[in-house]
């Protein structure tokens, strides 16, 4: 579902379904804090992958903005890697192990600056003091390490038949990720206005992909989740999506819905008894 290059819109319009991604997934975000009393792990885990995807995209546009495209592709490529990392996330209900894997990865990387003397006395902001509660957990889990490693791109691409995904976005992205000869070419010349200009690549794919990549989270992210979810907040999903093939604002009356939804306070999920139970 990669737009082609005689598909892109102008930057206005992908600004208008980033708007519309950053609009849903803050309600979104709003419907998890309703069940914040009885929240579990799973759904703390999904609903901030929700809101880093939000983030990121709208990260990308601010970065377009100063005509930073490299950078755009490596958010994109950390966007990619997140859909990844859920998707392995629900398909193996790893969510409690991953949690206990990442304070575990957390906890050393802190340490290791604490225990450094050539910062001493220059931590104050950077590192949290540790809790009585951290320590013990941490204590716990050196002596049962939680055995997780972090999926491979390609194999979970693969997993969701979205090979497609990992070749012309997480693979493709990398060469700006890491050191190439002609990193910073099209800067130069974005700096110093000298002609004569060579032809760069029109990179408003980046902006179409990174807002599908999005929305692609926020469904697994959905469908992960101990909450079940109205119709109509998939149809909003479904519309982001859409938008990017046409431009047409018809796509976003699902999202019209559920903005009146949350206006009148109306739940737009339930607790559902299993996460087991079938998904969108």
């Amino acid at each position: 579902m990669f737009n082609r290059s005689d598909q892109h819109f102008s930057i206005e319009q992908y600004a208008q379904g980033a708007d519309a991604l950053h609009v849903l997934s803050g309600m979104l975000l709003f419907e998890f804090a309703r069940y914040s009393v009885t929240e579990v792990t799973r759904d703390q885990i999904v609903r901030n992958f929700i809101a880093r995807a939000d983030t990121m995209v709208r990260g990308i546009f601010r970065l377009w903005e100063i005509k930073d495209y490299g950078d755009c592709w490596i958010i994109h490529r950390a966007l990619l890697d997140r859909l990844f990392h859920l998707h392995v996330l629900k398909h193996n209900d790893q969510f409690e192990l991953f949690d206990d894997w990442s304070f575990k990865m957390q906890y050393e990387a802190a340490n290791r600056v604490r225990s450094d003397s050539a910062v001493a006395g220059q931590l104050k902001g950077l590192v949290d003091d540790l809790t009585t509660e951290q320590k013990a957990r941490y204590q716990r889990l050196v002596k049962n390490h939680p055995a997780w490693r972090r999926p491979k791109a390609e194999d979970a691409a693969k997993a969701m038949d979205l090979t497609f995904l990992y070749r012309y976005g997480y693979d493709y992205a990398s060469r700006h990720v890491h050191p190439m000869a002609n990193d910073g070419q099209e800067d130069f010349f974005n700096i110093t206005g000298l002609e004569p200009r060579p032809d760069f690549p029109e990179w408003g794919i980046v902006l179409s992909n990174s807002i599908l990549v999005a929305s692609l989270i926020l469904q697994e992210a959905l469908n992960a989740s101990t909450l079940s979810w109205c119709r109509v907040v998939y149809d909003a999903v479904d519309g982001v999506r859409n938008f990017l093939l046409s431009a047409s604002p018809e796509h976003h009356l699902p999202l019209a819905k559920v903005s009146a939804m949350f206006k009148e306070h109306l739940p737009l999920a339930q607790r559902r008894e299993s996460t087991s139970d079938s998904s969108q």
